[in-house]
């Protein structure tokens, strides 16, 4: 009889017996390796226009997924049609497509059999509040943000809450039971004054329950960001193309760390996987050790903080998740894998292989990827500036499909002179490539923050839980236009 945790119901465990029949119809002497997958996924979702609700929606997602990997190739099939016909259906789909396959797969073992659960802790679970507690808790954001500013504002507040039950059972023995709630708050703001408007839009999400509303301080965080706007439509001046030094906030930190190191090492995008669908890499295989950025600059991707977005455990293929180093003192230094790219590339996973729902096969992903702290206070880092711009959060960024060339639009920034905060600056645009920027960087904060996003990628397109950050950072004598 397989260990559960207390949450699991009838129907999960269910689920978990027909992953172990899935296994084991998997495996036969042609097949290399091969795991099954329960997961099933409970979805609440509201939404609130100017402070009304306008939808909710709740929802039920479950199946089954099947891996194997023969000597030919790999294949993967799903089904959501629970019992012994569908399962066996699913198998057979996965081997044919895997003995269908021109390009053979080296095997993806991992050498180690993983017998655990694991499960995130909710102070004050999801499914502890009704919906009329919920909706008392999204509308005093509401009326926070519209006390918070005279200007006209449109506003909208998305709270959604999943937990997901996994069961994950493989060829070498792994058996991982998961059981992982995450709550995300995205709100939309604009501000107007008569035909000129600022608008913000923003992801903060939890792995646990509905203590993220205070964890994350939900409330002061759109309050800060509605005066804000009201800063950048009142007062601020256009930006103008000059050389000067460049102050970064934790957020315009985080997205280059998500965009500019976090994606391009992505083993399976290193190695050409991913070019028709999310892009390419700017390094190659044999990069790892190349400088990339000044010696200040450590970037990791790190699934294992409490609380975090992006965390777990374990990934979706069963492998333990650890800290990864990918830039180490401004030095390519290790690549996302999952068991694919890694057994490709001969440097195994360091378990970054996860999949958005049930019927979707686990590629090579992020979780919380961010700058690590340095030793400089804020102050430190404006003060040393004679003539610069602090870019404290972006409005839009972009980047090549190589991750190499970026552009980034600044929401609310403000001109620094003689080492003090001045006037706010509207729009300011900074364009620099990768290394460009990693190599400007000359300080870098003490206080590390963390912003949530949905990363995708993929095709069909998977949405991934991750969190992204880092500390004030500040990049010398750069072109802002």
């Amino acid at each position: 009889m397989l260990r559960t945790c207390k949450e699991v119901s009838q129907t999960d465990q269910e689920g978990f017996d027909l992953a172990e029949k899935a296994l084991k119809m998997s495996s036969h002497g042609k097949v290399v390796y091969a795991s099954a997958t329960y997961r099933s996924s409970r979805t609440l979702q509201m939404i609130f226009r100017n402070g009304s609700l306008s939808v909710i929606s709740p929802d039920l997602d479950y199946g089954v997924a099947v891996t194997v990997v023969t000597g030919s190739g790999k294949g993967f099939s799903s089904t959501n049609t629970l019992n012994t016909a569908g399962v066996r259906r699913a198998v057979s789909r996965a081997i044919s497509m895997a003995r269908s396959c021109s390009t053979a797969v080296p095997s993806p073992l991992s050498g180690k059999a993983e017998k655990d659960e694991w499960r995130t802790e909710e102070k004050i679970p999801l499914n502890s509040l009704d919906e009329r507690q919920k909706i008392d808790m999204v509308s005093t954001i509401d009326r926070a943000v519209a006390s918070a500013t005279d200007l006209r504002t449109f506003r909208q507040i998305f709270l959604t809450e999943r937990l997901d039950t996994k069961y994950y059972t493989d060829s070498e023995g792994t058996r991982i039971i998961a059981y992982d709630p995450k709550l995300v708050i995205h709100y939309f703001i604009r501000a107007v004054k008569g035909a000129d408007s600022e608008q913000v839009h923003r992801t903060m999400g939890f792995s646990g329950g509905y203590e993220a509303f205070e964890k994350l301080q939900v409330e002061k965080q759109a309050v800060d960001d509605t005066r804000a706007l009201k800063k950048m439509l009142e007062n601020g001046r256009t930006a103008k193309r000059e050389r000067l030094d460049v102050v970064c906030g934790s957020e315009v930190t985080g997205i280059a760390c998500h965009e500019s190191c976090g994606h391009p090492m992505e083993a399976d995008r290193i190695m050409g996987r991913e070019a028709s669908q999310a892009g390419k890499s700017f390094v190659d295989i044999k990069s790892i050790g190349e400088r990339i950025g000044s010696e200040m600059v450590t970037i990791v991707d790190d699934p294992t903080i409490p609380g975090s977005y992006g965390y777990y455990q374990y990934d979706d293929e069963g492998i333990r998740a650890r800290r990864r180093v990918l830039y180490r003192n401004g030095q390519i230094n290790e690549f996302l894998q999952n068991r694919e790219s890694g057994s490709k590339s001969g440097f195994g996973s360091n378990g970054a292989g996860r999949a958005a729902s049930y019927d979707m096969e686990p590629l090579v992903r992020m979780a919380n990827t961010f700058l690590l702290p340095g030793e400089f206070d804020d102050s430190e880092i404006i003060g040393d500036v004679r003539k610069g711009i602090l870019i404290n959060g972006f409005t839009e960024w972009n980047i090549d499909d190589r991750r190499f060339n970026q552009k980034y639009v600044g929401r609310e920034a403000y001109l620094i002179e003689n080492g003090e905060l001045t006037v706010p600056v509207r729009s300011p645009t900074l364009e620099i490539t990768t290394r460009g920027f990693w190599s400007s960087v000359d300080a870098v904060g003490k206080d590390v923050r963390f912003f949530g996003g949905s990363c995708g990628k993929g095709d069909p397109m998977q949405g991934m839980a991750v969190d992204m950050g880092g500390p004030m950072i500040r990049l010398r004598n750069i072109v802002i236009k």
